[in-house]
């Protein structure tokens, strides 16, 4: 457990190293530093919009494997998600 530790505190260091590096090096070239907007209205509806996208393809997939395993019966047939 203490050996988890040690990596990810590690890991954490090195990763504020850099993330300090690349903003000392910005602020030496003399552009302007901004903070990323976070519209949590917007990343909500893409999120819905996402899973939204990826139901409706998921039933598409499932209509075509259903025709590609047709052979006159039911047999191989998935239920089409509604």
């Amino acid at each position: 457990m203490e050996i988890l530790l040690i990596l990810t505190a590690g890991a954490l260091n090195v990763a504020c190293f850099f993330i300090g590096a690349k903003v000392g090096q910005t602020v030496a070239k003399g552009e302007k530093i901004e903070m990323p907007s976070v519209n949590l209205t917007q990343a909500a509806r893409g999120r819905i919009d996402r899973k939204k996208a990826k139901k409706t393809q998921d039933r598409y997939n499932t209509i075509m494997r259903n025709i590609d395993n047709y052979d006159g019966t039911s047999n191989g047939q998935e239920d089409v998600p509604r």
